[in-house]
C-alpha cells in the first residue's frame, strides 16, 4: 500500500498517540534483532531522531521512506519485548490490511469535500483575522454553531462574502474533517480527545491545538491557534507605561532573581516574557526555557517543551537545564510545590529565572508562592518582582468618539485616581466598517509591577495576608491595574468600559 505524504504524516501522529513511553526501548531492540537490514535500518533512524526530535510524531515524519509497511513488520518484531499496547498493535494491522478508517485517515467522499472547503475557509479566515480561539459547538437543532475569539471576545464566524466562498458544510462533517486533519479518532464519539494540526498558511507556519470533548447535543471542538514562526517581539510595542517600561529593562538587567508573572490564561503573560528575552544579547549569555506548550521559536534561546507522558515535567527538565550552565532560565509555569522550589533554588543559586503562577493580582502572587510551600525567607531572598497583567482592547482609531466618564460604573478609587490626572480625554466605541461595528482594533497590556521593598519583605516574613501585601506595595510606589488602565484610557487607547470589564472581572 502507497500513502501520500500527508496520509503518512497522519498515520505517524495516529500510530505516536497510541505507542506508551516504551517506544525507545522497543525500536532500539528491533534495530538488534530484526533479521532484515532494511527493517533495522529504519527503526534505527527514527530511534536516532527520536533523541533529538521534540515529538514520536515529528521524529517519524523526518525519515519518510521508511514506508509504513516496513516499520508496522518491524514494529510486529518487537512485540516480544512487550513494550506496545493493544492498541499500537490494532493499528498495524488496520495498516497491513489497509483499512485507513482506524487512523482517521479516511479518504473523504464526494459529499464531504463541502466540509473540506469550509473548514479549510474557516482556518485562513480566523488566522487573517488575528482569531486566538476557533470554537465549533454542537446545537440542539444540529447545524452547530462557529464563533472565532478575536482581541480576547468570542463573535460568530461570518463566512467571507466573495461569490467563490465555499458554503455552509453540515455540523458533524465539519467536526470529522477538523478530528481527521488532527489524527484523532473519527469513530470516537465518548472521550475527550487532544490533537494538533501543523500548517503552513502563505508561508507562515501556523500549529493548531484541537481539542474534542463530547456534550449534550454532539463534540465540541476548539482550536488554539499559535504561530510557529520565529518572532521578534519588543518591550516598547506590548503596551507598557513609560515608567514600567523603565522598570521591566532594570529587571532584565539583573543578574539573579526570580521575576513571576501572575494573571489568568490567554493574558499576555509569554508574550510578555519573550519580549524580556529579546532585550538580551543572547550570543553572550545562555538562554534556555521549558515550556508547555512552545507557543513561538525565540531565535538563541534552548526551548525544551514538557511531556509529562514520559515523565518530563517542569521541575526534572528545570532540573537538567542547571547543568547546561545557564544565565537566564525561563520556566513556563509553576503549578506544583516541587516546580516552586526548584525555580526558587534556580534563583536563589545565582541565575535569573523568569516564570508564571495563575493569580488574581501582583500581591497575590506573593501570598501563592507562600501558600504552594516556598518558605517566607526564601521568597523574601530571591523574588525580584511580581509582575500582574491583562489585556484590554484598543479602541479603533477611525471611530472613537469623545465622551465624559461615567464614574458610577467604575471601582470606588477611580474617581479620585482621575482626579489626580491633567486634563484626561476619554473616549468611547462606536463601531465601524474597519472594525466590524465593534469599536475595537487590537489589544494592549495595562500592568501592576510589584517590586519588593523592606515593608513588603516584612509583611511577607510573617506570611500576611494579600491586602496587606498590597497595602505595602501601593506605599511602596506601585500603581495599581485600575491606576495604568484609567491611565490608558485618558490617553485615549481603550475606554473606560473596556477598563472595568477587565478589572472588576479580573
Amino acid at each position: 500500500m502507497t500513502l501520500t505524504p500527508d496520509e503518512q504524516l497522519r498515520f505517524w501522529r495516529a500510530f505516536a498517540d497510541k505507542i506508551d513511553r516504551g517506544i525507545l526501548e522497543t525500536l532500539e531492540a528491533i534495530r538488534l534483532e530484526a533479521a532484515e537490514g532494511a527493517l533495522a535500518e529504519a527503526a534505527g533512524r527514527i530511534h536516532d531522531e527520536l533523541l533529538k526530535s521534540r515529538s514520536i510524531a515529528e521524529a517519524m515524519a523526518e525519515v519518510p521512506d521508511a514506508f509504513p509497511p516496513e516499520v508496522c513488520r518491524a514494529v510486529n518484531l518487537g512485540e516480544q519485548t512487550g513494550k506496545l499496547d493493544e492498541q499500537a498493535l490494532e493499528i498495524v494491522a488496520a495498516l497491513e490490511a489497509g483499512d485507513l478508517t482506524l487512523l482517521g485517515l479516511d479518504v473523504m467522499s464526494k459529499d464531504m469535500e463541502p466540509a473540506r472547503g469550509f473548514t479549510n475557509a474557516l482556518i485562513l479566515v480566523a488566522i487573517q483575522n488575528g482569531a486566538s480561539d476557533i470554537h465549533i459547538d454542537p446545537t440542539e437543532d444540529g447545524k452547530g454553531r462557529v464563533r472565532l475569539r478575536v482581541d480576547g471576545v468570542l463573535r460568530d464566524f461570518e463566512m467571507p462574502a466573495e461569490q467563490d466562498a465555499p458554503a455552509w458544510a453540515p455540523y458533524d462533517q465539519v467536526v470529522s474533517r477538523v478530528k481527521v486533519m488532527a489524527a484523532l479518532d473519527t469513530a470516537e464519539r465518548r472521550l475527550p480527545q487532544d490533537g494538533r494540526i501543523m500548517l503552513n498558511v502563505s508561508g507562515r507556519k501556523v500549529d493548531l491545538r484541537v481539542s474534542t470533548v463530547p456534550a449534550l447535543h454532539g463534540e465540541r471542538v476548539c482550536m488554539r491557534i499559535l504561530s510557529r514562526e520565529a518572532v521578534r517581539l519588543e518591550l516598547e510595542r506590548i503596551g507598557l507605561l513609560e515608567d514600567d517600561l523603565a522598570k521591566v529593562r532594570r529587571l532584565v538587567g539583573l543578574p539573579t532573581g526570580l521575576v513571576l508573572a501572575s494573571g489568568p490564561t490567554g493574558c499576555g503573560k509569554t508574550t510578555l516574557f519573550y519580549s524580556m528575552l529579546n532585550e538580551l544579547d543572547r550570543d553572550r549569555c545562555n538562554v534556555m526555557s521549558v515550556e508547555d506548550p512552545i507557543e513561538y521559536d525565540i531565535e538563541g534561546v534552548a526551548q525544551i517543551a514538557v511531556r509529562p507522558q514520559v515523565g518530563l515535567t517542569f521541575a526534572r527538565a528545570a532540573r537538567s537545564v542547571l547543568r547546561q550552565d545557564p544565565d537566564v532560565i525561563l520556566i513556563g509555569e509553576i503549578r506544583d510545590t516541587e516546580t516552586a522550589n526548584v525555580a526558587a533554588q534556580c534563583a536563589l543559586t545565582g541565575h535569573l529565572v523568569l516564570t508564571t503562577l495563575h493569580a488574581r493580582t501582583a500581591a497575590a502572587g506573593v501570598k501563592r508562592l507562600l501558600d504552594i510551600g516556598v518558605a517566607p525567607f526564601v521568597v523574601n531572598g530571591m523574588l525580584a518582582s511580581v509582575i500582574s497583567q491583562r489585556l484590554v482592547r484598543v479602541l479603533c482609531s477611525e471611530c472613537k468618539v469623545e465622551t465624559e466618564p461615567a464614574l458610577h460604573s467604575l471601582p470606588p478609587e477611580a474617581p479620585d485616581l482621575i482626579g489626580q490626572m491633567e486634563r484626561p480625554t476619554f473616549y468611547a466605541p462606536r463601531g465601524c466598517h474597519a472594525c466590524q461595528g465593534t469599536g475595537y482594533r487590537g489589544r494592549t497590556s495595562i500592568h501592576e509591577i510589584l517590586i519588593p521593598d523592606d515593608a513588603v519583605r516584612n509583611v511577607v516574613a510573617r506570611s500576611g495576608s494579600v491586602q496587606e501585601i498590597r497595602e505595602a506595595a501601593l506605599e511602596a510606589g506601585m500603581r495599581s491595574m485600575l491606576g495604568c488602565g484609567l491611565e490608558k484610557a485618558a490617553r485615549g487607547i481603550t475606554s473606560l468600559q473596556e477598563v472595568a470589564r477587565v478589572v472588576l472581572g479580573a
